[in-house]
Parts: structure tokens; C-alpha cells; sequence
């Protein structure tokens, strides 16, 4: 009898276990510190993510979710304003728009990348559109240049969701750095994970990093200028949301920010391997254009009969994951929003198919093996 290979999607203690020796000493350095916030972690954080995303600002923050709804605000965004975006995302997105006092436009989606079709775009663009939200999808980069064309002839922010791509390139650029604001997460399952939650905002305009800074909670001000309250010997000029990153958090992530590189290159190798042992399969692979550098938080493969397919691989010790089943605009939380069944056809039809393989940096030989043969013997029953 041949022996079972678990494969499990995640496998954060084996990460964790990679560096254990430089993880267990920053968190110890905070520890005995003393200072758990507005220590120098954070700040030592956001200056090293900057020079790696090649930006001016980065602002840590206590999610992803956290980041956008700041972003958004400090793009002026509120209530009556409307934003496009994909309706195959995480909910995190949809929910920092309307936080924001603003209305959700979906688009559809490219067939190939999975990401928001440009040329769908314009004809969503209203008089109340002030934003594209553009979600780079499992790590491979949208088209950013037809993008950008749109937003500058209708004097739209472009906002980034990197949440699933830190590290991904188009045309040489880091994702996030290339519209007005990019926000990412540092979450457990992501690319640049922490070992809780977290999530940062970039961007090249001092004004909009100032303004995401000062809508933490209860931001103070030495000078006196516009403030409306008074605290003590501070005063205070924002209402601010809570969100801070916390220094052990930041400490963790310079931590595997050093081995992002790394790590990426790792997840890029086990797709080449993947792309190998599957070719053969009556499976659609995962899409690389030419102009990006796809860093592959997910393997993501078109597969018929896909929760059929899924279950066999479950017994054979195989996790995977689907993602957005069934996409936001067919769930209930939007109801109100009156979308129906067929309005976003390629959205739909993908997500019926879409099933993800693990991928991870401590991924084996073994496990990558195993895997291809798991699907083998799953589509071919």
C-alpha cells in the first residue's frame, strides 16, 4: 500500500519553523523592551517595506481592510461617491467602500488573469465615480497602463489592492506603488504574513500619507491649528479608526521581509514544477503575461466537475482552497445592491472552476509530486 502524503494548504509552524531563530529573538527584543506600542519596530517597518516597494510612504496598519478604508478616505471618498471594482474579492474590499460612505460598482472580469477588464470600465463610470479599486488577483498583477489611461481621463484615484501580490511586478513596477494607493495584507496566509493580523498602505503623495497617519484613533497634535478638542496637554484635530500594527507584529514581518525575495522565488519554482506535472491534465493553468512578474499566493487551476475533483483530492490528503464561491454579487449581504445571476458572466463561470493547489515555501518535492498525482487520479477516475 503506498503511503499517504498530507499536503496541507497552509503550513505556518513549518514557515515559522524555517526561521525560528531570528523570529524568536525580535519578538524577544520586544518583549523585554517593554514598549508593545510606538516603540521602533513599526516605524523600522515601514521605512524598510518603502525601500522595498520602491515608494515614498508606507503607513502600518492593523489589517488590510483597515488600510483601504483609510485610503479611501483620505482620497476624499464618502458618501454619494461610487467605486468600481471586481465583484470576485474578498468582501474586506466591498466592505471598506461602503464603510466610507460610498457605493460599490462591480466589473467584470479578464478570463485570462482573472483580474478587472479594462475595457469594461468606462461604461460603469458615472458622475459620482470617484475610484477604481483594482484587486491584483492571486498574484498576478492587472493591466495597470489601460487602467490608468481611464482614471486620468475621468480624474479617478486608482487604489491597489495588493492584499494577495506583495512583491508582483508590472513592467518592472511594484504592484502597489503604481496608482495613487496600494494597501496590502500581512495576515497569516499571505506573502508577507505576520503571526496575526496586519496590513499597510503605500503611496507617493505626502498628502495622502499624511491624512491615512492622522485617521488613527485619537491622533494628536502638538500645534493648535484646526483642532476641535482639547485631552490633557494634547489636542486632538481627527476622529480617527483604530488600527494600529503591533510592534511584535512589526518585528515578525522585518523579520520575512528579508526572505520575501526568497520566498517568492520558491512559490515561482514549485508553479514551474506544477505547470510541468499537470500539462498533460484537461485542467486550465495559471496565466503569466509577459509584462508582470506573477508571485503565485496562489496556484490557481480551471477544473470541470471541481467539488467532485475537490473531494477526491481531500481523501487522498490533499487541502485546497476555492475562492469567492459564489462571488459577491450574488450573496446575500448585497442583496440590496440588485445584481442577478448572469450580469457578470465571465466572474461567474470561473468561480464554478477555480480550485486552488497548495503553494507555500516549505512545500516538498514529495508533497508537489504528490499533488500531481492526486489530480491525476481525481479528474481521471
Amino acid at each position: 500500500m503506498v503511503h499517504k502524503v498530507e499536503v496541507p494548504y497552509y503550513d505556518h509552524a513549518a514557515e515559522y519553523c524555517s526561521m525560528k531563530s531570528e523570529i524568536d529573538s525580535v519578538i524577544s527584543r520586544v518583549l523585554y523592551s517593554g514598549k508593545y506600542r510606538h516603540g521602533k519596530e513599526v516605524s523600522g517597518f515601514e521605512k524598510e517595506f518603502a525601500k522595498y516597494c520602491n515608494v515614498q510612504h508606507v503607513v502600518a496598519t492593523g489589517s488590510c481592510s483597515v488600510a483601504m478604508l483609510r485610503t479611501l478616505l483620505a482620497f476624499g471618498i464618502g458618501h454619494g461617491d461610487e467605486v468600481i471594482t471586481v465583484p470576485n474579492t474578498n468582501i474586506a474590499c466591498t466592505a471598506a467602500i461602503h464603510h466610507a460612505g460610498a457605493s460599490v460598482v462591480f466589473v467584470d472580469i479578464d478570463e485570462q488573469t482573472y483580474n478587472i477588464n479594462p475595457a469594461k470600465i468606462e461604461a460603469k463610470i458615472t458622475p459620482r465615480t470617484k475610484c477604481i479599486m483594482v484587486v491584483h488577483m492571486y498574484g498576478h498583477p492587472a493591466s495597470m497602463d489601460p487602467i490608468l489611461e481611464v482614471a486620468k481621463r475621468y480624474n479617478l484615484f486608482v487604489l491597489e489592492d495588493v492584499a494577495s501580490a506583495v512583491g508582483a511586478q508590472y513592467k518592472g513596477k511594484r504592484v502597489g506603488t503604481i496608482g495613487h494607493g496600494g494597501c496590502f495584507s500581512h495576515s497569516p496566509t499571505k506573502i508577507l504574513g505576520a503571526f496575526g493580523d496586519g496590513g499597510s498602505a503605500a503611496t507617493n503623495d505626502s498628502d495622502i500619507a499624511a491624512r491615512i497617519r492622522e485617521l488613527f484613533l485619537y491622533y494628536e497634535l502638538e500645534s493648535e491649528g484646526g483642532c476641535t478638542a482639547v485631552v490633557g496637554d494634547k489636542l486632538i484635530r481627527v476622529e480617527g479608526y483604530h488600527g494600529r500594527m503591533s510592534e511584535i507584529m512589526a518585528a515578525v514581518l522585518r523579520v520575512r521581509l528579508k526572505k520575501l525575495d526568497e520566498q517568492i522565488a520558491r512559490r515561482r519554482e514549485i508553479a514551474a514544477m506544477y505547470r510541468n506535472l499537470l500539462e498533460h491534465l484537461p485542467v486550465i493553468l495559471p496565466f503569466e503575461s509577459k509584462e508582470v512578474q506573477h508571485v503565485y499566493r496562489n496556484f490557481v487551476i480551471r477544473v470541470e466537475s471541481r467539488n467532485k475533483v475537490r473531494k477526491r483530492l481531500a481523501k487522498k490528503g490533499v487541502e485546497t482552497v476555492t475562492h469567492f464561491v459564489p462571488p459577491l454579487h450574488l450573496q446575500p449581504v448585497y442583496r440590496n445592491l440588485n445584481y442577478h445571476e448572469g450580469q457578470f458572466p465571465v466572474t461567474e463561470s470561473v468561480s464554478a472552476k477555480l480550485l486552488s493547489l497548495p503553494i507555500h515555501p516549505t512545500l516538498t518535492q514529495e508533497q508537489i509530486e504528490w499533488v500531481a498525482m492526486a489530480l491525476t487520479e481525481s479528474i481521471c477516475v
